[in-house]
């Protein structure tokens, strides 16, 4: 502050003041709070817009086809201020439900758009590549039966009919192939969009048990019986030096 100064340009008080404590410095709290502005409260939104559409549909029934089709165009055109407030201000449960349920249906009309225009072209492709298959086709009848005709009369033009075949036929099996992705293409598209839009499915893990294996009492000896005979030893197999020595002497 200048040497001059009377008062505290930042707070007010005089220069010559008492100095305050930490306890006597005011803290003013302010809470924020949501403020409508244009908006009506998703709540208040929704039920005027399910008051209207009943009574449209009471009006409607009762002969006020009129007041009754303006009724409901009203309660049709309150929907998008109930997901704009509801998009707001997500704080209770049926603003929660609006804005999922408004997501998975645009979702789902996004993948059905999708899925159409990718089945729309493959389905031209298909088209397409079939009526050339059928020229093909055609053509490859055409030089086969050229093909017998040059081959008994022997004039010479059996290989060239014969390759001018082939590759016909290399061509068809091309034209197949293109078919083949072009079908391939339009279904990985799909599933791809439909990936998009199923909900995350969370697995838990199954507890694991564990087994404890509780050792058996060792078993008692038994006595041997006098009945029982014990079993003899079998003999030990003799060195192999001995058998030598026994076959030099």
């Amino acid at each position: 502050m200048p040497a001059d100064a009377t008062f505290c340009p930042s707070c007010g008080r005089r220069t010559d003041a008492p100095p305050m404590t930490a306890r006597e410095v005011p803290i003013d709290v302010q809470h924020a709070e949501p403020r409508y502005f244009g908006l009506g409260t998703p709540v208040f939104v929704l039920s005027a817009a399910a008051a209207l559409l009943v009574l449209g549909i009471v009006l409607v029934a009762t002969g006020y086809l009129v007041v009754g089709v303006i009724a409901i165009v009203l309660a049709v055109c309150l929907l998008p201020g109930f997901f704009a407030g509801a998009r707001r201000w997500p704080d209770t449960s049926v603003a929660q439900l609006g804005v999922s349920t408004a997501d998975r249906v645009r979702g789902e009309a996004g993948v059905a758009v999708e899925s159409i225009s990718a089945w729309s072209r493959a389905g031209r492709d298909v088209a397409r590549l079939r009526k050339e298959q059928f020229t093909l086709r055609r053509e490859r009848d055409a030089k086969i039966r050229e093909l017998g005709v040059s081959f008994y009369s022997d004039d010479g033009h059996a290989d060239e009919l014969k390759a001018a075949a082939k590759a016909l036929d290399e061509r068809m099996a091309a034209n197949e192939r293109e078919l083949q992705r072009s079908v391939a293409g339009a279904r990985r598209q799909t599933r791809k969009g439909r990936a998009t839009v199923v909900p995350t499915e969370v697995i838990k893990p199954e507890p694991k048990t564990e087994i404890v294996s509780t050792p058996e009492p060792p078993a008692e000896d038994e006595p041997l019986t006098r009945d029982e005979p014990q079993a003899e030893a079998e003999p030990k197999p003799k060195p192999a030096a001995k058998k030598r020595q026994a076959r030099s002497r």
